[in-house]
């Protein structure tokens, strides 16, 4: 028998419902957690500054993990930032403007894109909730933790396979985020590293931590936790990677294991839930 003291979720496809909108008794165990003490990350590729706007009544009560693990904020403060070389996003910028992608370059504070891809502006705002359009990407001076590209047409593993993995993959953590997003993050930062990180802060312990995801930009999370969940409409090629699956993200599958850990104070076992292979 394991307890449970820190928890981590992927947001979109995963704790987010089809709609993209949370679960309605998501604030009530949240708290229910807390008073059991056990924290609650939201960790997403979103950045810090989206995540306490979307969680604006609950900053206090949980964890910010943005852009796949490059920040890490508690109660307002800064626990960790990994800080992205300027020549490098700067390299990093001119080969996605000769292969014609939309890059968005993450700052700290607001998200850089190109002013020839403001016609998707509304796709940007929805994950990055301060947008400054620039002329060259290269112009900025911001401090940046993550560079994103954008795929409108849904094949982000073809632009993964066939660029930004082969030619940045050994230099940086790269990695698919869904069907329109490829991540680029320093090497070494993804949300498993922030996952643990936060457990040696914390003095919890793989065994006590429970994570949830959906795709291949949680998959080092879902490994680092010992009662790791794949989402059981997530892809498919993760199930030969992660111990669990949870119920889809249409069917509240996250706050269904949370409630079964709730009714249990925390305690658990690996019988308790549904593997993956």
């Amino acid at each position: 028998m394991d307890t449970i003291r820190l928890i981590a979720s992927d947001l979109d496809a995963t704790l987010l419902d089809g709609q993209s909108q949370l679960p309605p008794d998501f604030a009530e165990t949240v708290r229910a957690l807390a008073e059991r003490g056990i924290r609650f990350a939201a960790a997403s590729g979103r950045p810090i500054y989206t995540l306490e706007e979307m969680f604006a009544p609950l900053r206090d009560d949980i964890i910010f993990v943005g852009d796949n693990g490059g920040a890490i904020c508690w109660k307002g403060e800064s626990l960790y930032v990994s800080e992205m070389d300027a020549a490098d996003w700067r390299t990093l910028a001119g080969q996605a403007r000769s292969a014609g992608h939309a890059a968005v370059l993450c700052g700290l504070e607001t998200a850089y894109v190109e002013e020839q891809f403001r016609p998707y502006d509304r796709v940007f705002k929805r994950f990055y909730t301060k947008v400054e359009y620039v002329p060259h990407l290269e112009d900025v001076t911001a401090r940046v933790d993550k560079f994103t590209i954008y795929f409108p047409e849904g094949d982000a593993q073809k632009g993964y396979d066939a660029l930004y993995g082969p030619v940045w993959g050994g230099r940086f953590s790269v990695a698919v985020a869904g069907a329109d997003w490829v991540d680029i993050m320093n090497p070494g930062v993804h949300k498993g590293a922030a996952l643990l990180l936060l457990g040696e802060r914390l003095g919890v312990p793989p065994e006590g931590m429970m994570a949830f995801g959906d795709t291949f930009n949680d998959a080092e999370m879902l490994k680092a936790a010992k009662y790791g969940f794949l989402v059981e409409n997530g892809s498919p090629a993760l199930r030969e990677e992660v111990p669990f699956l949870a119920p889809p993200n249409t069917s509240s599958g996250v706050m269904q294991v949370l409630r079964r850990v709730l009714a249990r104070n925390g305690r658990v076992c690996e019988s308790d839930f549904r593997r993956a292979k």
